[in-house]
Order: C-alpha cells, then structure tokens, then sequence
C-alpha cells in the first residue's frame, strides 16, 4: 500500500480513511487469491521435497542393495573351541569345514621399567612425574658436560625392527621423569612415568617382531650396541673415569658406552635392571588346515576368511623317529557356511522399508478432497484458535498430492515392477509369489496398504507367520536361483526409477521424481504477480485520496466564502 502521509475529512468530516480502505479492500480480493495460490503451491513443494527424499532413499540404499549379488553372499563363520580364537566370513569364503591351531601369540615389544624409590644416595625417596633426573640418578652418569651446570647423555631410539636411521634424544640432568618420557615418545616409542607405582612403561607402536626398538648410545665404534637389550653389569672401572680421560678413541667410546648403560640401568629401563618385565615382540602363528602363517597381529585374513587369535591351542611336545623333539598342537574345526539368517534378515528389511513408503505414497494420493479450503489470511487465523488454525491448514496439506500425475506414475512404476514375472537364464520363472511373498487380499489389507508385501512364516507379521517359510527354504536350498531373481527385480525397478529421475532442462533436476524447476519458476511468478497487484492497490488507494482532497479543497473555498458573506450581513 502507498506509504504517503495524509491528513483527510477536517473541511468534510468524513472519514475518508475508512472509506478509502474499504474501497481499496474491495479491489484486494485478486491479491489474496494469489497469495493463496501461491501459499499452496509452497506447501505442495515441500510436500514433494519430503517425498522425493523418502523414495530416493528407498531406491538408492534398499533397491541399490538389493540388485546387489554381494547382499545374497554373506557367509558366517563358526569354530568349535572359541577359547582359541574367533572367526567371521567375507562373502568370498569358501563353503565348508577347516582345521586350526594357534601356535604363537602376537606380542608388542614392552618393558615394564624397575620401581625407583631411591635418591642417587641410596637413600628412599618417593620418584613422582615431577621428580628430577639428577636427584635419581646423580651426575656421574652423564657423559656431557653441556655449561652452567647443565649435563647430558645423547641416545640414539630405533623405534622398530625396520627403523635404520633411529632419532636422536638428548636427555639432561635437570630433565623430570615426565619429560625423560616425553622425549622417548617424540622419538616414536609409546613412554610414560607413572608416579603411583614409579616405573617407567615404554613399547613399540608397532606390533609383532617388527616392533622390536633399540636404544643405543651415538658416539664411536660401540655406539650401535643395544643399551636396551644388555643383560651384564656395566664394567666399574670404565664408570669411575672421566670421558675426557680416556688414553684413545676406543676407551673414550667404551667409558661412553658404559656410562649410557649404567644411565639406562639406573633409570630401570634396561634388561638387567632388577624388577623389570620385559615382553620381546613375536608374531603370531596359526596352521590352518596343516599350513603355517604368521601375522605381526593376532588378526589373519586368509581366503575371506578372519580369524582372531585369543589363546595358544593346547599341545604335547614329542620326539620323532630321529630323536627331534616335535611338539603337535590340538587342532579344532572350523566352518563357513551362507548366512541365511543375516540373508533372510535383508529382504526382510527391504521390504518393511518398501511397504513403508508404498503405502504413504497410496495415502497421498488417494487422500480426501479439501475442496471448500483455502489457506487462511492473517485476518482469518486471528479469529480461529491455533487447533483451528492447525486442523485447517492440515486438511489441505494432507490433499495437496492427490490424484497427482507425477506420483502415480511412481507407485504404478514401483507396483508393476515388482509384480513382474522373471525367467533365469537357467529357464526357471519366478515371481515374488514364489518365496511366499504376497500382497493380502482386497479385504484383508487395511485402507492405502493393499500394495504392501507381507512374507510368508515371517514371525513378527500377524497376517502370516502360519504359513509355511517358502523365503527361508528357497534360501537354503536354492540360493542362486533366488539371489538371481532378487537381483534381477529390483534392478529393473531401480533402472525405471533412475530414469524418471533424470534431468529435464527447464522442468526437473537430477535424481528428482517431480517437476521441482518447473514449480519454482511458477512460485516466481505468483511473486511477481502480487508484487503487481500491490503496486496496482497503491496507485488506486493514491487516487481515491487525491480525489477526497480536491473534494476537501472545494470545501474549503466554500466555506471560507459563506463565512465572508456571513461576516457582511452579520451573521457569521
């Protein structure tokens, strides 16, 4: 409406505002028949945007599965002696029953580090994560004297059996034990200190034997010997000198050498250090069906077959012909079978899912008329309360895809596709029927679910679960027939809804059921339209107060002349 200010009625005493509304009211009736008009179609829009969400998901994860042949393969795994490992199936595995043995278990490289409750005194002090390295270990074991009091101890951290290279760590007298840990673990080894039971805990990242570390020390001809692995006393004497004191490059590595291993040793992280517990990295074994294999984990994936390790089988060491001890591990069977219970469990799923969506597309479109409804103006819902308003806008929402073009097409392309006959290149014809998967009858099915399959012996369905099992048995019995008729039916359902979902310049875009563009480019146009009739209201709502105040501009002049001549005779 026209936003000019205006001051009307003072020479008339009309109310020329009100009648100018009432005017203009009358000639409002085409706007809010558009706003209506446009109101609906908004909601038609989000209608079908639910809608098309609800079916794409059926075609693309239920139809997507079930035109899948691997959805038809799953295999299940079972093992006699669970105490020994656990076993599952990829749908490659082949049918039938094994023998196994687990000879060796995985283990990661590992060291449980000393308890350290003494100062470098011998005295009993409580080590925590905040304790000084100097306090622990005192300066005597520092090869280096770095200045101002500062010394250290260079290592070298080969974090596993394949690293040649190794990072360098500097560890120094003012260092905690926390930051000691710290260190080792930016050199890639797992490292902490727990201040509760004072030990250092450090392994490899790296499972099995390839997860063997190494810590040596940098300098000289011993500097790639295993500080971590030595089990002997570091030799006293070397101990008691000064690097620096050294009479040659070889005594100057050993005292070195030495002096890293008593650091290490002191700290508790070394084979020799009393208290430790030490775990060497192996690989597991296992002899599946008399052949030996190994894995740097407990986890061995051998022809679609996964089997776990838990536990060593039990087994008897004897003495062959030749006088070798042998040791014989019990075997125990395992088998791999189809899962017909996860297979079953599938097309169980797909069709709940279907009967879902097939029986709200039916109720859409045969919804009752709400004729005689419109959407409410402001003016209206202000005179209803919100259950009136709610209950009216959801009669007309509830109609908006009735009898719709675009969704019958899709439940006559849904229903007559899986009502199809399909004959196997072995011959054979079959139908949904034939694994006991029917619709109910016409009396049977309740309103809107008459397109609704329901499976034969299926124990969660009132309506069937007495009858016997055709699905279950056709999968038991004749499971590529039946995986080949599955396969074959929804794929040509889901290649006839793929094609109604291609793209339409101008109408529809991709991978949707109903003409999405072409009911945008019509909302556009309500919008210019009412954007029309507005412009059109102001213009006539302008006029009609022009014309009232040349009215009162006349009324004016009159007045002020009957006022003059009033004056002259006296009787103003």
């Amino acid at each position: 409406m026209s936003n000019r200010m205006r001051m009307s009625g003072i020479n008339s005493g009309m109310d020329t505002q009100s009648i100018v509304e009432q005017l203009v009211q009358v000639k409002s009736t085409k706007k809010e028949k558009l706003k209506k008009e446009q109101t609906k179609l908004g909601w038609k829009q989000d209608a079908w945007k639910s809608t098309n969400s609800k079916v794409f998901s059926l075609y693309n994860e239920q139809f997507g599965m079930m035109k899948l042949q691997g959805t038809f393969q799953k295999k299940k795994a079972s093992i006699v002696d669970s105490s020994i490992a656990s076993v599952t199936a990829d749908s490659n595995a082949v049918n039938g029953t094994q023998t196994l043995a687990v000879k060796q278990l995985s283990k990661t490289s590992y060291i449980t580090g000393a308890s350290l409750n003494k100062d470098k005194e011998g005295n009993d002090l409580n080590v925590t994560g905040s304790t000084m390295l100097k306090d622990v270990i005192g300066d005597t074991s520092f090869t280096d004297d770095l200045g101002d009091g500062v010394k250290g101890t260079a290592f070298r951290v080969y974090k596993d059996a394949n690293d040649t290279t190794g990072k360098a760590v500097l560890l120094t007298n003012n260092m905690t034990m926390s930051e000691v840990a710290e260190e080792f673990s930016k050199a890639g080894l797992n490292a902490s200190f727990d201040s509760n039971t004072h030990r250092f805990f450090i392994s490899s990242k790296t499972e099995g034997a390839a997860g063997q570390f190494r810590i040596t020390q940098t300098d000289g001809a011993n500097s790639g010997n295993d500080l971590f692995g030595r089990t002997e006393s570091a030799d006293a004497e070397l101990l008691g000198k000064a690097v620096s004191d050294a009479a040659d490059d070889a005594e100057r590595s050993q005292i070195r050498n030495e002096k890293a291993f008593a650091f290490m040793d002191a700290l508790g992280i070394t084979k020799k250090a009393a208290g430790t517990g030490y775990i060497e990295g192996e690989n597991a074994k296992i002899e599946l069906n008399g052949a030996e294999f190994e894995s740097n984990t407990n986890l061995f994936q051998i022809n679609g077959i996964n089997i776990t390790a838990s536990k060593v089988s039990d087994f008897t060491d004897l003495t062959d012909e030749e006088g070798n001890a042998v040791r014989r591990y019990q075997t125990t069977n395992l088998s791999v079978a189809s899962d017909v219970d996860g297979i079953y469990n599938d097309i169980k799923s797909f069709f709940k899912k279907y009967d879902e969506i097939i029986n709200e597309l039916d109720k859409m479109y045969n919804a009752d008329s709400s004729k005689g409804y419109e959407p409410l103006t402001s003016e209206e819902k202000e005179e209803m309360s919100e259950d009136e308003v709610e209950e009216w806008e959801k009669k007309i929402k509830d109609s908006l895809l009735r009898r719709d073009d675009n969704l019958r097409q899709i439940i006559n392309t849904m229903k007559e596709g899986m009502s199809k006959a399909i004959t196997l290149s072995n011959g054979n014809t079959y139908t949904l029927a034939s694994f006991g998967i029917n619709t109910l009858s016409y009396f049977l099915a309740a309103e809107n679910e008459k397109g609704a399959y329901h499976i034969d012996g299926d124990a969660d369905d009132d309506k069937t679960k007495g009858n016997d099992d055709k699905l279950r048995a056709a999968l038991t019995n004749n499971l590529d027939d039946t995986m080949n008729f599955f396969n074959e039916l929804t794929k040509g359902v889901y290649d006839q809804l793929g094609q109604m979902m291609q793209r339409v310049p101008d109408y529809r875009s991709f991978q949707t059921l109903y003409d999405d563009k072409a009911m945008q480019t019509e909302y556009d146009k309500y919008t210019t339209k009412i954007k029309e009739e507005e412009d059109y209201l102001s213009d006539y709502e302008d006029k009609w107060y022009d014309k009232f105040a040349q009215m009162e501009k006349a009324m004016e002049k009159v007045n002020a002349k009957s006022n003059a001549l009033a004056g002259l005779f006296g009787t103003g």
